[in-house]
């Protein structure tokens, strides 16, 4: 589901082809300073504490603006065709949205920020083309994203809330996000790209830095972001089993897994653990902030919040919704006794933007994993962009981050997310064996 703005010309001849070759590089050096800069912005949405801007925009926006043109000025100045991946979802969520709006007689801000989102998307998209933009995008991303991480852990270590981001309230730290499961979604993120990408080559190297990335996703105390990056390790180690022919070892796995899933479930149903949260809570404050709420306020206002929804899909007086980022306004006319955001993708998707809004969230997911699904084939990706990603199947599991993390807050509207789903795009579209990527003319 790619759309095409343009068709691009027959390509040049081999010879007209090498003498070009190195153009983009000589004619457009900006357009790799500006995607290092993008890249580089997207945490920055509360930098040094400062409140948002209307519209809860930010930094990112701006530099998104920046990258949006600078990409379509460098495809139209070599008569590319501007691709446009995951467009029909994006336009099905749009239309949803739309048809709330009218109905329900609210805002359609948010539409608008349905379409910008997704320029994240085809801008990374687009400049994969060519398979060094795709690999400095990559880097990019793994370097900055630790380095941000090694600022936020040495800010909180001297103490420094203006580094680290912490809670006025608490220990979760939040780096430059304004919130804690959004900062640690970004660290996950990084873990796996830098995974996928083998990246850096040397093997203590990258293991460090993944260590500097792991420890910042536990100083943000996200239990939600702590179970989905659990749940992507084991699925990226059975969908390299797969990947690499060992279906049976892959099975073999999936089932331990689940028994022993069911028997920790079964387990905590008869054990009474709160003792051990109170002794691990006293024991450290990062704790207490992390692992001490799985029971108690945090786990109570969350079934609030999803009852509350969930009812408020049942109450419904027709199939349309109540108007795309309305939730919260709507609590609050219903004077309900909890005032939240939904905090589940799944349930906001409906209960906003009605059947049209769950028949489009299940079209994105769908054509997002099928792009997982041929990339991470064994021999799919062309030479050089196995070279760039040389584990493709774990963009597959960081997929799955995000969808676990779907079932705790909103995660499908992340900009980094969908810059990451630009990553996948690049790869299903330019980086397969037999696919057609344009010459510059």
């Amino acid at each position: 589901m790619t759309a095409t703005v343009a068709e691009a010309p027959a390509a040049a001849p081999a010879a007209e082809s090498a003498r070009k070759a190195p153009e983009p590089r000589r004619r457009w050096p900006l357009v790799g300073f500006v995607l290092v800069g993008s890249i580089a912005s997207l945490p920055m949405l509360m930098p040094f504490g400062l409140p948002p801007g209307p519209g809860n925009t930010g930094l990112p926006d701006l530099a998104l603006i920046v990258l949006t043109l600078t990409v379509f000025s460098w495809a139209a100045a070599r008569r590319y065709a501007v691709r446009w991946p995951f467009l029909i979802p994006t336009l099905l969520t749009i239309i949803a949205g739309g048809i709330a709006a009218i109905v329900n007689d609210v805002g359609a801000l948010t539409l608008v920020k349905d379409l910008f989102v997704l320029l994240w998307c085809v801008c990374v998209a687009n400049l994969g083309r060519d398979v060094r933009h795709l690999r400095l995008a990559i880097r990019s991303w793994v370097l900055i994203g630790t380095f941000y991480a090694a600022v936020m852990i040495f800010g909180f270590a001297i103490g420094n809330d203006l580094l680290s981001g912490k809670q006025v309230d608490g220990e979760r730290a939040m780096f430059t996000f304004g919130d804690a499961n959004y900062a640690s979604n970004w660290f996950i993120c990084v873990f796996f790209i830098a995974r996928a990408a083998r990246y850096p080559e040397t093997p203590w190297r990258r293991r460090a830095l993944c260590g500097v990335l792991l420890l910042a996703e536990v100083l943000t105390g996200s239990n939600g972001g702590a179970l989905a990056l659990g749940v992507a390790i084991v699925a990226g180690y059975v969908f390299r089993l797969f990947r690499e022919g060992k279906a049976h070892h892959a099975v073999a796995v999936m089932s331990l897994v689940v028994f022993m899933g069911g028997g920790a479930v079964a387990a905590l149903t008869q054990i009474d653990i709160q003792p051990l949260l109170d002794r691990a809570s006293a024991a450290s404050p990062i704790l207490r902030d992390s692992i001490g709420r799985t029971t108690g306020e945090s786990t109570e206002s969350r079934g609030t919040v999803f009852a509350t929804t969930f009812r408020m899909i049942e109450e419904q007086t027709h199939p349309w919704g109540i108007g795309a980022g309305h939730t919260e306004s709507a609590m609050r006319e219903n004077q309900e006794t909890y005032v939240r955001e939904a905090h589940n993708d799944y349930i906001a998707a409906v209960l906003e933007r009605g059947f049209l809004g769950g028949i489009a969230l299940i079209c994105l997911v769908f054509v997002v994993l099928l792009y997982c699904l041929r990339i991470g084939r064994r021999n799919a990706l062309a030479p050089a962009y196995a070279a760039a990603v040389p584990r493709p199947e774990l963009f597959g599991a960081l997929v799955l981050v995000f969808l676990v993390s779907g079932l705790f807050y909103e995660t499908l509207h992340y900009r980094h997310g969908w810059a990451f789903f630009g990553l996948i795009a690049a790869l299903h579209v330019f980086g397969r064996r037999g696919a057609v990527r344009e010459e510059a003319r």
